[in-house]
């Protein structure tokens, strides 16, 4: 048992004194490692030629007891005989005159000329542009987006006495919003400013979104945009990139030009304003843009483009002769202004809405039919709908915000033809467009007044308080309604009514409400008039009434005062001079009296027709004094009025140029003394005149005659059965002809016979009598026989 325990702890002293001896050797042989190790990372020997070589380098430059910049270094070598100095892994820290600043230069190595305090930095640098409140926030925050600008180049010369930096190398940057590169920049400490010398591309990217886990309500479509330009100037502080022309910016649909740029950026270096102007390069801004079938340019002094921060176009403005084309598969447009904005939708870059001032000038043409549209005015709104997914918006509803006019131009048939124009203007026009996006309706308030201008008429004018005009899709007008005092003139032809309508198609206008409408000579008052401009056609309804004031009558002077005439309606020409006025037709003229169920007056050859119960009423050619017993009641009355005479038949045809009135079916002519029957009579007129010294009175027995001029009954002649009715007196033959100027019958053909109450029946092949006395010719077969007859009243 004691053999035993002494074996065993034997064994463990061995195994404990084993283990010392490993440890003990461990230690020799890590502390041999380490003096290896130290020896391979000790520095090599000081070559030759260098004179001092030291770590942890710093010097700064101050104003005062601010400091304005750091340089610091990781090791420091002078060189014999050199006055430079080799910096490793440098770092300049800049701060700024007012210590705003926190811009950063790090590189590998430069070489620091102590004589003239600059830094030459041969390889690769990178600057760091940064503010040094937004440097303070990241360093409280470290979950703070840095907003700093980032440049990437080589071959920098760094001043230590001005604080600034300049290399010729390419240069590479980036920035929160963009990316970009140059040939050559210059930095600005105390300004805080980075101009690049040439060969600028700037590229331009909407910030990346957040990822909510939730879809976006409107699919985003901000685009990518590339700049370029001849330099560029970026102040940090001031976050404006300036870059000098000829500059351009690029995106996938549209593309600006011109002299220089002007890029705004927020407060988180996003772009927020682009402004484009001629500068000093002398190019003005030009923006050209495709979409689909349209392709667009916009010319002016002045463009600025706004952007909402997440990266699309919010507004556009232009400025100063402004001037813009449209091509479209359908139609072209083209703009000018004083100036003009476009708003859009968010998100989706599509048109919301136009505003244009000064001088608006907006001309569409149609492809198809060569027809124009032009609006002017001096200041003018557009609205436009959101539109669907993958769809443009489409144009809702346009105006003028101060006075404009609508000018429509249909192309010319014929290469030498004069085009049709229609003009409307107002203080105010609306223009309202269809589900397709074209003009629709044209509203127009305040002082309305519209222009035609068609081939072989005269200009033909329009005013009005308001109007609306229907327009087609294909570009023109179809139809336009002028309301409240309406007033039309065409040369010395003039309209007026309470309302208006004109149709393009068969080039119509109707009147409505109090319509009256004039020419040199005539005036024609109705509830409706119409008219239809190709074919002369005038039409009017609703209880006519026309006067004619020409001296000399334009179809029929009955008396040399003016011609009126009513009926229900009145349908005429006046390219032929032809009107017809149907429906209880009532002309007047002096004595002259006729009605008819329709009267119609040819103005070219002077010829009236009346049909359908013609009523008439004509003044008598004055005839002498009745002496003797033929007359029943007393002798006349030297003031005994003009003679009328009443006329009716189926029919009646007046011919002026001849004085001659054709009437048939059922005539019968009544005065006074006499009545008169006949299927068929002809009566003659003879004009008036007045003899200077007796006034107004005949100079024949005293009698009055009808007014100067006016037509007088001095013949009647009936055919096909004539009877006579005088003083109880009856004659009968198949001709009679009564003269007025001598109170004369003669009845003639078939078998004349005189049937007298008191003195029997006389026949004969011809009887001749007088109303001035009771002589009878007879001629007969024996000759020719006066009877003389002396009636005795009862």
């Amino acid at each position: 048992m004691r053999r035993s325990e002494a074996a065993r702890y034997a064994r463990w002293s061995a195994a404990v004194a084993l283990l010392l001896a490993c440890l003990t050797a461990s230690v020799y042989l890590k502390r041999g490692w380490q003096r290896i190790s130290e020896r391979k990372k000790a520095p090599a020997p000081a070559p030759k030629n260098v004179e001092k070589q030291s770590s942890g380098l710093t010097f700064s430059k101050m104003d005062g007891p601010r400091k304005i910049f750091t340089v610091e270094a990781s090791n420091s070598t002078d060189f014999k005989g050199q006055d430079a100095s080799l910096l490793e892994n440098v770092r300049v820290t800049i701060f700024g005159k007012y210590g705003e600043r926190h811009d950063t230069i790090h590189t590998q190595s430069c070489q620091y000329r102590k004589g003239s305090g600059g830094v030459t930095c041969d390889g690769d640098v990178q600057i760091d542009l940064e503010s040094a409140a937004d440097a303070e926030r990241r360093a409280k925050d470290h979950s703070v987006q840095p907003q700093i600008v980032h440049v990437e180049t080589r071959g920098v010369n760094f001043d230590q006495g001005s604080g600034g930096a300049k290399t010729d190398q390419p240069v590479t940057f980036t920035f929160p919003s963009g990316s970009g590169d140059a040939v050559g920049a210059e930095y600005n400490s105390e300004a805080g400013t980075l101009h690049l010398l040439q060969n600028v591309r700037l590229k331009l990217k909407p910030v990346a979104k957040k990822d909510t886990g939730k879809k976006p309500a409107k699919p985003e479509t901000a685009e990518e945009v590339l700049v370029t330009g001849a330099s560029l100037d970026f102040g940090r502080d001031a976050r404006l990139l300036h870059v000098l022309g000829p500059a351009e910016a690029v995106s996938s649909s549209a593309r600006l030009i011109a002299g220089e740029f002007t890029l705004e950026l927020d407060s988180e270096f996003r772009a927020r304003r682009l402004v484009a102007v001629a500068g000093s390069n002398g190019k003005p801004p030009e923006l050209t843009s495709t979409r689909g079938d349209d392709t667009m340019l916009v010319d002016a002094d002045k463009m600025t483009a706004l952007m909402a921060p997440e990266g699309w176009v919010a507004r556009m403005d232009a400025t100063g002769s402004v001037h813009g084309v449209r091509h479209g598969k359908e139609e072209a447009d083209e703009v000018h202004a004083d100036a003009g904005t476009l708003d859009l939708w968010p998100r989706v870059n599509r048109a919301k809405e136009m505003n244009l001032n000064g001088g608006v000038f907006l001309k569409t043409r149609m492809a198809k039919s060569g027809d124009t549209r032009t609006l002017q005015t001096g200041a003018f709104r557009m609205q436009f709908s959101e539109g669907k997914e993958g769809q443009p918006g489409k144009p809702v509803i346009a105006e003028t915000l101060t006075a404009g006019s609508m000018e429509w131009t249909d192309a010319a048939a014929q290469p030498d033809a004069t085009p049709t124009r229609t003009k409307l203007q107002a203080d105010k026009l609306q223009l309202a467009f269809g589900d397709e996006g074209k003009p629709k309706q044209l509203d127009a308030r305040g002082n309305v007044q519209t222009e035609r201008a068609l081939t072989g008429h005269e200009l033909q004018t329009a005013t009005a308080r308001s109007g609306v005009a229907q327009l087609l899709a294909a570009g023109g007008w179809s139809q336009m309604d002028l309301q409240g005092d309406v007033k039309l003139k065409e040369a010395d032809r003039n309209a007026q009514a309470d309302h208006a309508t004109f149709m393009h198609a068969g080039q119509t206008a109707a009147l409505t409400g109090h319509a009256v409408a004039r020419d040199a000579t005539t005036e024609t008052h109705a509830p409706r008039i119409f008219f239809t401009g190709t074919s002369g056609d005038i039409r009017a309804e609703g209880g006519v009434r026309s006067t004619d004031f020409s001296p000399n009558g334009n179809a029929v002077q009955l008396a040399q005062v003016p011609a009126n005439i009513t009926s229900d309606t009145m349908q005429g020409n006046s390219k032929g001079g032809r009107a017809v006025y149907n429906g209880h037709a009532r002309l007047w003229q002096g004595d002259s009296v006729l009605e008819a169920d329709s009267i119609e007056l040819l103005r070219e050859t002077k010829v009236l027709n009346a049909v359908g119960k013609v009523r008439a009423v004509f003044p008598q050619t004055p005839a002498p004094a009745q002496t003797g017993g033929l007359l029943s009641g007393p002798p006349p009355s030297p003031e005994k009025k003009t003679v009328l005479w009443h006329v009716s038949s189926g029919t009646l045809t007046y011919n002026d140029a001849t004085s001659l009135a054709h009437l048939e079916k059922n005539v019968v002519v009544q005065s006074p003394d006499q009545k008169i029957r006949a299927p068929i009579m002809d009566l003659y007129f003879t004009r008036a005149t007045t003899n200077p010294a007796s006034g107004s009175k005949s100079a024949t027995n005293g009698i009055p005659s009808a007014p100067a001029g006016a037509q007088q009954i001095s013949r009647a002649v009936g055919t096909g059965g004539v009877i006579v009715d005088q003083a109880g007196r009856r004659a009968t033959a198949e001709r009679g002809e009564y003269t007025a100027s001598d109170g004369k019958f003669v009845m003639s053909g078939g078998d004349p016979t005189l049937y007298d109450s008191t003195e029997g029946t006389t026949k004969g092949r011809q009887l001749t009598f007088y109303l001035a006395d009771d002589t009878i010719i007879v001629d007969s077969e024996n000759g020719s026989r006066t009877l003389t007859k002396h009636r005795v009243e009862k």
